[in-house]
């Protein structure tokens, strides 16, 4: 796969619920930074972190509005979308980096996004 086609895969197992196959594409020392918080670091961590986010999500929606890659180093613009347990939706708009490496899984992960709009789009959540 090209480092794009990873990414594609990486959100698309987001959407269908597939974390396994999610967690196949990092490789085993990845950095996952939400920009606004703390770094997570490996894929134990990365694993504990999200099924702690995902306790109350049902589903995720991300749509990618454009991706662009520089060799290995992927960007991309989204909004991403979440349906909580309880039926309410929330969505942020995102810009992420990837970085692949040369097996193409990811190694690091870096998401930028408002920490207000976060916020509010997931209080009550």
């Amino acid at each position: 796969m090209t480092p794009i086609e990873t990414v594609t895969a990486f959100i698309a197992h987001w959407n269908s619920g597939d974390m396994e196959a999610m967690y196949d594409l990092c490789a085993e020392d990845v950095v996952w930074h939400n920009i606004p918080m703390e770094p997570i670091a490996g894929k134990p961590a990365m694993r504990a972190a999200v099924e702690g986010f995902m306790a109350n999500v049902s589903q995720c929606d991300w749509q990618v509005h454009a991706i662009a890659a520089n060799g290995a180093t992927v960007l991309t613009e989204r909004t991403d979308g979440f349906t909580f347990t309880n039926g309410r939706r929330a969505t942020i708009r995102v810009m992420g980096t990837f970085e692949c490496d040369a097996e193409r899984r990811i190694i690091a992960w870096r998401d930028y996004f408002d920490m207000l709009e976060f916020q509010r789009e997931f209080a009550g959540a």
